[in-house]
Parts: C-alpha cells; structure tokens; sequence
C-alpha cells in the first residue's frame, strides 16, 4: 500500500489529495522538450486535431505571438508519445491510483494544460466525470502533475472539498449547487513542478488565469477502472485506433495495470 490510511481518508472525504514529487528534473526537462516540439511541428506524430489554440488565436496566429503561448492544450498524448505514456506507467503515480481503484487499472485519456504567459483560459467549475457519461460506474481518479511551479498567479487547480459526495450535477442546476451554503469553500493547491494532485472525477475544480511571464503547464492523467462499462461513439473509436495505428478489432483504453475484463473498456 502506497498511500497511509489518513491520505486514503483525506482523498475520500475530499475528493482530492495533495501528492509530494514524483517527477525528477530530467523528467521535467524531456516533458517540456517534448511538448515544445510538438507545438511546434518539429515533430509531427501527434495529430493536428488534439492541439487545441487558445479561444483568440484560434483563427490565426499573429507574427508577434509564439505557438508557445498560443496552445491551450493538446490532448491523447499518451496514445501516441512514448515519453508521455511513460509517465502515465510510472509506478509512483499508478501504485496510488491503485490504492484508490484498485488492481485493474485504464487510461482514459491525457490532457496537458498550457496555460499561456499573461493570459489562459478560464474554464468554470466543472466535473471531469460530467463529461464522460459514457462511463459506468463513474469512479474515475485523475493525477494532475505540475510541470512548471502552480500558483495562485499563474492559474492553479482549485477544488470544492467534499463536492464529489454529491455525485453528477447537470448544468440545468449547477449555479443553484454551487451557491448552496452547505458546500466547502473552494480551496487552491498550489504544486511545485514535479509534485502532484489526484482527484476524483466528479469533485468540482476550476484553474485560475496566468498573469506571469511564465509558462504554467499541467499534465492530467485520467485513469478509470478494468471492469468499467463503455458507452461510446463507435466512430470516435475507430478514428483513434487508426491513428494508434492498433491492432485492427475491438477498440480497448490503454490497459496500466491487472487485467482486461469482455465487453468492458
């Protein structure tokens, strides 16, 4: 057992759980290295479609504007980079993920959040597991892994402790939720670069703007388990094997850990 039983306790209460580092400097180093090639097309492995631009530059890119500071974020890293997909598998992250969901372990999918110098996307509240209704049971575990130091300045995750108790709250009633005098107040988790966060996939987060001259990148690594029930767009699927370049047949997520289960993710 990786985590002690007041951090299995912290994470259950809370819906989030504060990690120490799990990423060395060289780790760090080849991340960021690699994120900047792909941005900017010295590499090409990673499909143009899962580089997301910021709202504004979304239309073109200015001569004055580095791609660098134009991405929002670029998703399915890990299904088609061998670096990101390494740390997907490292055992410092997984052995926790396990402590939470058990032996039998996916990935989902993989978001690296860029949050651009002096601006960023502000997303609202949400629940990652609202949008992944596809899904049963909904007991995902996401790690968000800081690649550069996470501060309140520079865009941080914040969470509403406990939020995930309630379980899927449809947009038709979130702001009613949200404003309830009962709920926690919000909470931010500033990390330094190489640390961690894992949190529950219906636990209430936003991150804030960038209002640094540096970079903030973030990776979320979106784990669910074995034996979960998959409901999705067959034609969402094949696109990815293809591009995978996977074994033609039954489309699976990328097994980390334990085993596979028919009929299942």
């Amino acid at each position: 057992m990786t985590l002690s039983n007041e951090q299995k306790e912290f994470f259950w209460e809370n819906g989030y759980l504060p990690y120490h580092r799990i990423l060395s400097d060289e780790d760090l180093a080849a991340l960021r290295k690699r994120s900047e090639a792909i941005i900017s097309g010295e590499v090409n492995h990673v499909p143009p479609r899962y580089i997301q631009f910021e709202a504004k530059f979304r239309d073109g890119l200015p001569d004055d504007v580095e791609p660098l500071d134009a991405v929002r974020k670029m998703t399915q890293l890990c299904y088609f980079d061998d670096e990101f997909e390494s740390i997907a598998r490292k055992p410092e992250i997984v052995d926790v993920i396990e402590d939470l969901l058990g032996p039998n372990i996916k990935l989902y999918t993989d978001q690296l959040m860029m949050k651009p110098r002096f601006h960023g996307t502000v997303p609202d509240w949400h629940q990652d597991s609202l949008s992944w209704l596809m899904f049963a049971p909904q007991g995902h575990v996401s790690c968000w892994v800081a690649l550069d130091d996470a501060t309140v300045n520079n865009g941080c995750m914040t969470v509403i402790p406990g939020s995930h108790k309630w379980g899927p709250i449809d947009s038709e009633h979130k702001d009613k939720f949200l404003n309830s005098p009962i709920l926690n107040k919000p909470v931010p988790v500033e990390l330094p670069a190489g640390s961690c966060m894992f949190h529950h996939g219906l636990n209430f987060h936003r991150t804030g703007a960038n209002s640094t001259p540096h970079r903030r990148r973030g990776l979320a690594l979106h784990y669910i388990r074995s034996e979960t029930m998959y409901f999705g767009i067959e034609d969402e699927e094949a696109r990815l094997l293809t591009e995978c370049e996977k074994p033609r047949g039954e489309f699976r997520f990328m097994l980390i850990r334990g085993k596979e289960y028919p009929g299942r993710v």
